[in-house]
């Protein structure tokens, strides 16, 4: 499936250009490639030369209908926390640990999630491979009963979100959710 996914790109990159702009979001960084399929939308971030590295693991994210990927040293902009002022997202590493730094907009509150302290099963993001923003409304999570995976279920995303993956092996989204952070956990 991810390589009939990867030719089909490959195929309307070929026969659509290059694209600038972003008509359906306001999305803050600088990206150039845009990869349409007939209802599904990716963005990725190409800030310079062979920035995203296998490329054909990004384009996995295709159960979002408004994803756009970004490097892990790009700055996220979006509304987070609902307030109607643009948020800011960070990705740091720092000495052994790692995390997400996310400044509100309105109050300059830096929320930092990870960095050894526990954030749902988590502490660090050493693991994140790419992370996006998802503006989609729904997503699901995957349920887990001790250490058993029972299933999944659809949550809604009140607010445009972090997406954190790992190729090959899944991840989570970070949302805001009845004033807090919470982690969506996506992966089996």
């Amino acid at each position: 499936m991810k390589k009939i996914i990867y030719i089909l790109t490959i195929l309307v990159l070929a026969g659509c250009g290059q694209s600038n702009t972003d008509r359906n979001n306001n999305i803050s960084a600088d990206t150039d490639t845009v990869i349409t399929d007939q209802k599904d939308k990716i963005r990725v971030s190409n800030n310079s030369e062979n920035d995203l590295t296998d490329f054909e693991n990004q384009t996995s994210d295709v159960e979002f209908k408004y994803l756009t990927i970004f490097q892990l040293r790009d700055t996220i902009s979006a509304d987070f926390n609902g307030d109607g002022n643009l948020d800011q997202a960070v990705y740091r590493k720092e000495n052994e640990t790692s995390g997400i730094i996310i400044k509100h907009g309105q109050t300059n509150e830096e929320i930092k999630i990870g960095f050894g302290e526990p954030f749902a099963h988590l502490s660090e993001f050493n693991w994140v491979d790419y992370w996006g923003l998802v503006k989609d409304q729904e997503t699901y999570e995957i349920v887990i009963e001790d250490t058993e995976v029972i299933g999944d279920r659809n949550i809604k995303l009140e607010n445009p979100s972090i997406l954190v993956r790992k190729s090959e092996a899944g991840g989570g989204v970070i949302t805001f959710k009845n004033g807090k952070y919470r982690w969506i956990h996506q992966t089996d």
